[in-house]
């Protein structure tokens, strides 16, 4: 939710509504979306979630009842099933509103001097909660995604970060099941699923990792990004020993497979970019 798309809206609004009232024989037809109410039983489920809620309306969107309001002076939209399940509440905050954990992480990343253009606050049912830090710098932007510890989830950069509003999706709970058999005790943040399967960000052991299974649900790796000091001797002796010891190197991944753990590192050299994958008993995959 962007403040500067609500002030557009505000002001179309009252642009609208001046024409409508100056020029009687104006059709001003509402959307249908306008006059949505959901089943009394997604009614009662959000009065019992949200008792305080102020200026609430409804729309019906990607097969959800979605309510709009006001909790307190917060911006939030809250999203529910037919059947009244909630599913995601997305919160409009201020920078100072965020935890101490996520402004201190923040502020000593490489984006502490970029401009904080919005503050979404995610929230949903059985996941974690999480924070989306809107940044822009000049014509750059990036979205920066945070626990409520403060571990960075996700970083998306320049032509990678969306707009689109965060609507909640329907998943399996096999992936569920197969994420806490594989990693008990991860707090799962994201599902999402493409045309490959699909894709689960967790946080395990205080590291944010990504769970990638088909789309019949069985698993096929999951990655997580460490420094170069990180990654085991025996694997940066043989990048040394190989022909791109002369290569920067930009990125280190830890890929899990069911035939083994194995480190792709991203690297550069004058305009060439390259990616090698090495074994975790330092033998060149591929490269």
């Amino acid at each position: 939710m962007k403040m500067n798309v609500c002030m557009k809206t505000k002001v179309w609004m009252m642009a609208t509504a001046l024409v409508c009232g100056s020029f009687a024989f104006t059709a001003c037809d509402d959307d249908d979306d306008d006059n949505y109410q959901p089943e009394s039983v997604v009614t009662k489920a959000f009065d019992t979630k949200y008792p305080s809620a102020q200026r609430v309306s409804w729309e019906y969107e990607s097969g959800f009842a979605k309510a709009e309001f006001y909790d307190g002076v917060y911006e939030v939209e809250a999203w529910f099933d037919p059947q009244g399940n909630w599913l995601l509440t997305e919160t409009d905050l201020p920078y100072m509103a965020l935890p101490q954990a996520v402004k201190d992480a923040f502020e000593s990343s490489a984006y502490a001097n970029w401009q904080v253009e919005d503050v979404d606050k995610i929230e949903q049912p059985d996941n974690g909660t999480y924070y989306i830090l809107d940044l822009e710098n000049g014509e750059r932007d990036a979205d920066l995604h945070y626990s409520e510890g403060g571990v960075l989830i996700k970083e998306l950069t320049d032509g990678n970060t969306s707009d689109k509003p965060h609507v909640p999706t329907v998943t399996p709970n096999s992936i569920r099941d197969e994420v806490l058999k594989m990693y008990p005790d991860a707090t799962i943040f994201e599902i999402d699923r493409d045309g490959r399967g699909y894709e689960v960000e967790i946080l395990h052991e205080y590291i944010h990792k990504e769970v990638w299974f088909d789309s019949n649900i069985q698993w096929l790796y999951t990655e997580w990004e460490i420094f170069a000091s990180q990654a085991p001797d025996v694997v940066m002796n043989a990048l040394q020993a190989s022909q791109y010891a002369s290569y920067w190197i930009d990125d280190v991944h830890v890929i899990q497979r069911a035939d083994g753990l194995f480190y792709e590192f991203e690297l550069e050299q004058g305009g060439r970019d390259i990616t090698v994958l090495f074994s975790e008993e330092g033998n060149l995959v591929n490269g």
